[in-house]
C-alpha cells in the first residue's frame, strides 16, 4: 500500500521549489543595473558637455568688423596677417614692382634713379658740320637741303650736294678756307695732301649761269635740271649774303684738274657759314 504525502506537506515543498527557482539576491539585480543602464547614463553624461557661454574662443572672426582696412585677419595657424603695413615686392627679370596699399610704383632695372642718355652728347648735324647755329643759318640749310635733294652736278662722273653749315666762322676767305672746310674734303689716295692744293675763287653765280643759260641742243632733261639750279641759286639768294664760290684741287698747268671740290658759301646776319658743295671731276 503506498503512502500518501499531506496537503500541508505538499504546499510547503511548492512554495520552497518556487523560492530556489526565482533569483533572491539583491546584489545581482543591483549590479546588473549598474553595468548597463548605469554605465550608459555615465558615457552619455560624459560626451554631453555644460553649456556654452556664447563667448567666441580667441582669434575667432565672430566679432563684427569695424570696416578698417589695416584689421588683422586671422588664420588658422593663430599667425595674423597685415594687409597694408608691408610691401609686397614682385620682381620679374631685372624690372621690380613695389606695391604699398593702394600704391604702385613700378622701377625698370636695378637703378632708374640715373637716366641713360641715348644721344651723341653733341647736337651736330651731318649736314650742317657744326652745333650752335643761329636761326637764320637752320632756315637756310632747311631750304638748300630741299632743293639740292636729287640734283647731280655733271662732269666726268657726277656728284650730288650737301648741305654744311659752320657756326660764328664768318667771313670766309681764300686764306681761311682749307681751315674751315678741311674735315669736309675727302683726299683719296694718289692725291695731293689738302695743303698742297690750289684755291681758285670765281664769281659765286659763274656755275649757275652755264646750268640755267638755254641752249638749242637742249632735251627736256637740260630745261629740267636748267629749273632744279635756278631754284638753288635763288634760295642761296634768298638767304645768304655774301656768296662766294671756291674750287680746291691739283693744279696742273694753268688749271685744276682730277676730282676738284666745289664750294658755294655764304653768311647770314649772326655771322654764321651756310654752303653747298659737291665734286667736279676734269681732266
Amino acid at each position: 500500500m503506498s503512502a500518501r504525502l499531506r496537503p500541508s506537506t505538499h504546499l510547503l515543498l511548492s512554495f520552497a521549489a518556487l523560492l530556489a527557482c526565482s533569483p533572491s539576491d539583491p546584489g545581482t539585480t543591483e549590479g546588473t543595473t549598474d553595468g548597463t543602464s548605469t554605465g550608459e547614463t555615465d558615457a552619455t553624461t560624459s560626451t554631453t558637455s555644460e553649456p556654452t557661454t556664447g563667448d567666441a574662443p580667441t582669434g575667432s572672426t565672430g566679432e563684427p568688423t569695424t570696416g578698417d582696412a589695416t584689421t588683422d585677419a586671422t588664420t588658422s595657424d593663430g599667425t595674423t596677417t597685415d594687409g597694408t603695413t608691408s610691401p609686397v615686392d614682385t620682381t620679374t627679370g631685372d624690372d621690380t614692382t613695389t606695391t604699398t596699399g593702394d600704391d604702385t610704383t613700378t622701377t625698370t632695372g636695378d637703378d632708374t634713379s640715373d637716366t641713360t642718355d641715348t644721344t651723341t652728347g653733341s647736337t651736330t648735324d651731318e649736314t650742317t658740320g657744326g652745333e650752335g647755329l643761329g636761326p637764320d643759318a637752320q632756315a637756310a640749310i632747311d631750304a638748300l637741303e630741299l632743293v639740292v635733294d636729287g640734283v647731280l652736278w655733271p662732269s666726268e662722273s657726277d656728284y650730288p650736294w650737301i648741305v654744311f653749315g659752320l657756326p660764328d666762322a664768318a667771313p670766309v676767305t681764300v686764306d681761311n678756307l682749307k681751315e674751315l672746310v678741311g674735315p669736309l674734303i675727302v683726299v683719296d689716295d694718289g692725291e695731293a695732301p689738302l695743303e698742297e692744293q690750289t684755291i681758285e675763287e670765281k664769281p659765286w653765280d659763274a656755275i649757275f649761269l652755264q646750268m640755267t643759260t638755254p641752249q638749242d641742243w637742249w632735251t627736256d632733261y637740260e630745261i629740267m635740271r636748267a629749273e632744279q639750279y635756278q631754284a638753288i641759286q635763288d634760295t642761296l639768294d634768298a638767304h645768304l649774303v655774301n656768296l662766294k664760290m671756291f674750287r680746291i684741287g691739283e693744279q696742273s698747268g694753268n688749271w685744276l684738274s682730277g676730282a676738284i671740290d666745289m664750294f658755294v658759301i655764304g653768311e647770314t646776319a649772326d655771322g654764321d657759314l651756310v654752303g653747298i658743295q659737291t665734286v667736279t671731276v676734269e681732266t
